[in-house]
């Protein structure tokens, strides 16, 4: 965890710095954002979470299932002539894993969720200069903080719920690559399409050496043109003296 906070006070800083410098000529936009997570665990202990807790009779087991989740909020955007740009987006994202058994014909489910306070902070590299369609593709990092946890159980006629808090450890720092297909509709306004893979780096169990979360997200999100637009004449980055 403490690897996390400084990789995420170093970006920070980073950020903050480009932010100053590109003042005189930056393309910002802001915009909100809707994903679907599709999130498993991976790791040796990836298929035997939660096994121990499964009926005695349960037959036909089916470990560490995908399960959808949600993932929404807010992103800023920079992006350059030159092609180089960045963004950092901040999302309530739903990630966990479903196990699934077979008992007395009926099936019984077990969905583990965990939701988190996210921050993806991506570098990009667009595919052209300008245009009316203009693909990036990106990677970065994903820092997470735990905000709770949900354990759902239906068996035959009944669900049972309850917190896992105690389960998992409160942050999470995620490696992510992907591509952004970004459309123009309209002056400063862009229509984006998202599809990325994240794994997390740590051990996010408290009762087992090796659990991380990974997901597949698939997202839309809709940028408006904020702060002064880029002009012929302005400098590009990276920032060189005139």
């Amino acid at each position: 965890m403490q690897n996390a906070r400084f990789a995420l006070l170093i970006v920070t800083l980073f950020f903050i710095q480009l932010t100053g410098y590109s003042q005189s000529r930056q393309r910002w936009s802001f915009g909100p954002r809707v994903n679907l997570n599709l999130t498993n665990f991976a790791g040796p202990d990836a298929d035997t979470y939660g096994t121990g807790e499964l009926p005695s009779n349960a037959s036909s087991v089916e470990t560490n299932r995908l399960l959808p989740g949600i993932e929404a909020g807010v992103g800023f955007m920079y992006s350059d002539i030159s092609r180089f740009g960045f963004a950092f987006d901040v999302l309530y994202s739903q990630r966990g894993n479903q196990t699934a058994a077979t008992t007395n014909n009926t099936e019984f489910t077990r969905n583990t969720r965990l939701n988190y306070l996210s921050v993806p902070i991506t570098a990009r590299y667009f595919l052209n200069r300008s245009g009316n369609f203009r693909p990036n593709v990106y990677a970065g990092i994903v820092p997470a903080v735990l905000l709770s946890t949900k354990q759902v159980d239906k068996p035959a006629n009944s669900t049972n719920t309850g917190n896992v808090n105690d389960r998992f450890k409160k942050g999470d720092l995620g490696l992510t690559a992907g591509f952004q297909a970004n459309f123009r509709t309209g002056d400063r306004q862009r229509f984006t399409v998202d599809a990325r893979y994240t794994y997390g780096v740590p051990n996010i169990s408290e009762f087992t050496s090796n659990l991380h979360n990974q997901m597949i997200t698939v997202g839309l999100g809709y940028n408006f043109g904020i702060g002064r637009q880029y002009q012929p004449g302005d400098r590009k980055l990276p920032i060189r003296n005139r």
